[in-house]
């Protein structure tokens, strides 16, 4: 069933994105700035396993042929959000009381144990090429605890939409698609990229782009 409802959701990202693609996108003003951009937010996310790295560098190749002048991630770079706690905002600070949200955090992980994240096909929006991921129960399971414990605390949430994805954003948009037709063709053929198991989550104090980031706490599961 949750296969099912992914597959929707990421389908629905391309279809509804896909006029907008074959007319050039919608490219993001920001990108100049990628490397010092200071849109900053606290998150729980995972890193990807270098096996999984591999294949979808492999990708990377195949994309920078079709649009080499896309905004790609660095490996080290790619991540799942798993749910972002204090929303990207420019300039903000790591809050006063991070030490409460880290224990929140880490409470919440307790109740789960390691789990695995499928990495099967490609989707795209109007500006971003996203690795399609598909999870086990214990994501939904830490991510409704965490919503939970943190609204019990008093500690604030600026999730931006409840997530509910698994998906790895592996390049943007600077301005333009050169070669929309052609890209959506490599998008929608099958592309299998591997299953990783996560057995740790990174919390963290990042930028929209990742690319300026402080670890603040590694959560074992």
């Amino acid at each position: 069933m949750r296969r099912v409802l992914l597959d929707k959701h990421y389908d629905s990202i391309l279809s509804n994105n896909r006029e907008k693609i074959l007319a050039g996108g919608t490219g993001d003003v920001h990108l100049e700035k990628a490397l010092t951009d200071n849109r900053m937010s606290l998150v729980v996310l995972i890193r990807i396993s270098p096996d999984v790295k591999e294949k979808i560098n492999c990708c990377i190749g195949d994309l920078k042929e079709i649009e080499p002048n896309l905004y790609f991630y660095p490996a080290n770079d790619f991540h799942i959000t798993v749910m972002d706690v204090l929303k990207g905002e420019e300039g903000r600070e790591i809050p006063h009381n991070i030490a409460e949200y880290i224990s929140c955090i880490e409470e919440c992980s307790k109740s789960i144990t390691p789990f695995k994240i499928l990495f099967d096909g490609l989707t795209a929006s109007d500006n971003a090429i996203l690795v399609r991921g598909y999870y086990d129960d214990q994501l939904i399971t830490f991510r409704q605890k965490l919503r939970e414990m943190l609204n019990q605390r008093g500690l604030s949430l600026e999730e931006r939409y409840k997530t509910i994805s698994s998906h790895v954003t592996i390049a943007r948009l600077r301005s333009k698609f050169h070669n929309p037709e052609r890209l959506l063709d490599y998008l929608e053929k099958p592309r299998l990229l591997g299953t990783m198991t996560v057995d740790r989550m990174e919390i963290s104090f990042h930028n929209w782009y990742d690319t300026q980031k402080e670890v603040l706490s590694i959560v074992k599961l």
